[in-house]
């Protein structure tokens, strides 16, 4: 007869996973945008930002993110802050050594060296080097609205495209699909912004010649 027996070891691993899928799940939850009791999602309408420009959204004065938020049909205004930024410039290149990992390397190959193994272990100083620069970076500040005749049982994004004139505006459309496969039919009513301020920012990214 086998006997099955529970490893404790694996026990702290097993709820450091599930705790990491149940905050996943909990991040991807909406809003919770009306009071009273929780609705069906035929009641309700869904509205989420898929745009990489938007800093902070409101509606009814609440504050929501790419999750989106859940809120009873009608008309509701949205409040949205974006930033568009501009090519990098004056960029200066630095390099970047993990020189503790390489002396970890080197011991360790220097103890398979002594072992007398066929194939030490091999350090290549590249491994453990990085290329990055440090650039300049302006960016266009804009505070934007758009009010939404929400229907019931529809989903709803928002977004702030680079503008090809300024200034920028909101654009919403009607959602439908599933997570991987999203069909998007642009509404015919669209939002206004009006320029704040223009802002430099410094920025590190990893050299790619």
């Amino acid at each position: 007869m086998w006997e099955h027996r529970c490893d404790l070891r694996l026990v702290p691993a097993l709820v450091l996973m599930l705790g990491g899928i149940l905050g996943a799940c909990v991040a991807c939850t909406p809003l919770k945008g009306y009071s009273g009791l929780e609705r069906p999602k035929e009641e309700i309408a869904l509205v989420s930002v898929s745009s990489d420009y938007i800093n902070r959204a409101v509606v009814d004065g609440r504050a929501f993110g790419a999750s989106g938020i859940s809120l009873l049909p009608g008309s509701h205004r949205f409040e949205l802050s974006a930033s568009h930024g501009e090519q990098p410039y004056s960029c200066r290149p630095y390099t970047i050594v993990d020189t503790s990992g390489f002396d970890t390397c080197q011991k360790e190959r220097e103890a398979d060296i002594r072992k007398g193994k066929k194939d030490p272990k091999e350090c290549r100083l590249s491994t453990y080097t990085q290329q990055r620069k440090t650039c300049l970076r302006d960016y266009r500040d804009s505070a934007c609205a758009i009010t939404l005749v929400l229907l019931p049982g529809k989903e709803y994004e928002l977004e702030v495209p680079p503008p090809v004139a300024e200034p920028p505006i909101v654009v919403a459309a009607l959602v439908s699909g599933s997570f991987l496969s999203k069909e998007r039919v642009g509404l015919g009513t669209s939002g206004t912004c009006r320029f704040l301020r223009m802002r430099t920012e410094q920025e590190d990214y990893e050299a790619t010649w």
